[in-house]
């Protein structure tokens, strides 16, 4: 965001009311509690010059605070103020418990009215989510576009099952991505055939009278597939369970 001349740039981007100078200000009113803390020390005092102390410390803390123009920071600013007022007033001037709270107050609200129109920076926006890449979405694309042309094209049963067995080969590779590069051949080899076969059928090309058998064994090719990578998972669970075991063995009492 751009700053003008000490203003920040409103809601509209138009400049909004300067307030540096508020700021700052508000700690300046306490300048005569320096004299005092040196005072104090003089005289021994230290119950009003741990209470300068600590009124100084707070109204610049304050003035920090509502400078970072941070979410919340004009209350908690004020908030400050209000107790740098009252420990200035009950601890260093030494008044009366009451008058002290009663200038504490006053100084929060007046700190609240003061700084009410200062713009508070608004919260940093959230990073954007990582889109996750779909390492199988040109397959998947594949597929559709002949799940889509096979209702109009002959023998659409068979090409309905050969386009359901290779959907499910998707499915578990999505769910076992270490299986992707063992299987990515053969299924992107039966994924070409397939498409071929219906471009040409989409071209106008009778279908030879073994297409129906083709699209079978398409279909059985990624059922076994399936099989094996099913297969696969199996006996690596069946090693981890041994490998355990035998651990457990070795390391047991």
């Amino acid at each position: 965001m751009k700053r003008s001349r000490g203003r920040w740039p409103d809601a509209a981007g138009r400049p909004a009311a300067r307030f540096g100078w508020r700021v700052w200000l508000l700690p300046m009113f306490l300048w005569p509690l320096a004299i005092d803390v040196v005072t104090e020390i003089i005289r021994g005092r230290p119950v009003r010059l741990v209470g300068g102390v600590l009124a100084l410390f707070l109204a610049w803390k304050a003035a920090a605070l509502l400078a970072t123009r941070s979410a919340g920071a004009n209350r908690r600013g004020a908030a400050l103020v209000g107790v740098s007022a009252g420990l200035t007033a009950g601890l260093a001037a030494g008044m009366g418990p009451l008058i002290a709270v009663a200038l504490g107050f006053g100084a929060w609200a007046g700190t609240r009215l003061l700084t009410e129109d200062l713009p508070e920076a608004p919260p940093p926006p959230e990073p954007a989510p990582i889109p996750e890449t779909d390492p199988l979405a040109p397959q998947r694309a594949q597929l559709q576009r002949v799940a889509d042309a096979a209702p109009a094209l002959p023998h659409a049963v068979e090409m309905g099952g050969a386009v359901s067995a290779l959907r499910d080969v998707l499915d578990d590779l999505a769910l076992r991505p270490a299986r992707l590069p063992d299987a990515r051949r053969h299924l992107n080899m039966q994924l070409d055939g397939l498409s071929r076969i219906v471009d040409r059928l989409e071209a106008g090309a009778t279908p030879p009278k073994t297409l129906p058998a083709l699209l079978g064994e398409i279909a059985a090719s990624a059922r076994r597939l399936r099989s094996e990578l099913n297969s696969a998972e199996s006996e690596a669970l069946d090693i981890q369970v041994k490998v355990l075991a035998e651990r457990l063995r070795q390391e047991g009492p």
